[in-house]
């Protein structure tokens, strides 16, 4: 028989061999759990690449460059520099083309005692113009002081001459002629001025007139009239630069009192397209003052204007400086 001790150990070994599991089987248990787990992480690993552009890195590769560690890598796009320029051509066809613009001289003949006036109100418009006189009437009642004459220039204006006494030139003999053009010039320099340009009085010449210019130094002379008008809607809408005559350069007519803001609206639009010098000439600017006048409104209302058309490639030039005009010495003998 066994003793009643050991009859009592024997069971007790049988329950722990029941409620024990062996060793192996906590494998069956865990080892999906490790395989779930190392599958997350590669697929964590891959998002990246399978999700372009929501991630860090996604806009180096969207814009060609490449993310770190893929040198060379391209996407369809191309690189940065080639989608740069696809899209600057892009917008330059649907940019509507530039007009040609156009240079507007605004001339101001008889050295009337209003332009010192004129010149300030140029100058608040950032802009310069020609201001021709007549030497022999500088000085006298409602024309030009010298002083007057000497603060245009000192502002940047552009002075030339005008002939001594504005005489009609084709009606003097050619020594006459000769006379009023270069005596005019002379003294102009005599004053400390270095004229490069003639205006002719009335804008009336004749071949000895031009010519008697050219001997006197001048490098350009203007005319008036030639260019578009009511009167000539085939003529040309500005003058060519170079100028087809350098010393017959055409303007549009004098603006008078009865100019309206839009004729000189519309000159200025037409020389923008065909590109080229448009000298408009003026003479005095007062209210109700003669048939060659403007009155200040309508000047001030028209440079206010013009200063919005440099957008469209239109500049302000004085004269000698828009046809490139050069000084010249005062010949001997003359």
């Amino acid at each position: 028989m066994v003793p009643s001790a050991a009859r009592r150990i024997v069971p007790a070994d049988r329950t722990v061999r029941r409620t024990r599991p062996p060793a192996t089987a906590a494998v069956p248990t865990t080892l999906p759990a490790v395989l779930l787990t190392a599958l997350l992480a590669a697929f964590l690993t891959a998002l990246p690449a399978m999700l372009p552009g929501t991630l860090p890195g996604a806009a180096a590769r969207a814009d060609g460059r490449g993310a770190p560690g893929t040198a060379g890598h391209r996407t369809a796009g191309g690189t940065g520099a080639e989608a740069e320029g696809a899209r600057a051509a892009g917008a330059a066809r649907t940019r509507p083309p530039k007009r040609a613009g156009a240079v507007v001289s605004l001339t101001f003949d008889d050295g009337d005692a209003t332009h010192p006036a004129v010149a300030r109100m140029l100058e608040r418009h950032g802009m310069r113009g020609t201001f021709y006189v007549n030497t022999g009437t500088v000085g006298r009642e409602r024309k030009l002081t010298r002083r007057g004459l000497a603060a245009i220039a000192r502002a940047g204006h552009e002075i030339g001459g005008h002939t001594l006494t504005h005489l009609r030139l084709p009606e003097l003999s050619a020594a006459e002629q000769r006379a009023q053009i270069c005596d005019d010039r002379r003294k102009l320099v005599a004053w400390g001025y270095r004229p490069t340009t003639l205006a002719y009085p009335f804008g009336s010449v004749d071949a000895r007139a031009e010519a008697a210019a050219r001997r006197c130094g001048y490098d350009a002379a203007r005319d008036v009239g030639g260019l578009r008008e009511f009167s000539c809607p085939a003529c040309p809408a500005a003058e060519t630069l170079p100028p087809r005559d350098r010393h017959a350069i055409r303007t549009t007519s004098s603006v008078g009192p009865d100019t309206p803001l839009r004729r000189l609206k519309q000159q200025v639009f037409d020389a923008e397209k065909s590109g080229g010098v448009l000298p408009l000439v003026f003479h005095r600017v007062c209210e109700d003052c003669g048939d060659y006048s403007v009155s200040p409104k309508l000047l001030e209302d028209f440079l206010g204007w013009l200063a919005t058309r440099e957008s469209h490639g239109t500049v302000v030039r004085p004269l000698g400086e828009a046809v490139g005009a050069r000084y010249r010495p005062l010949p001997r003998g003359e």
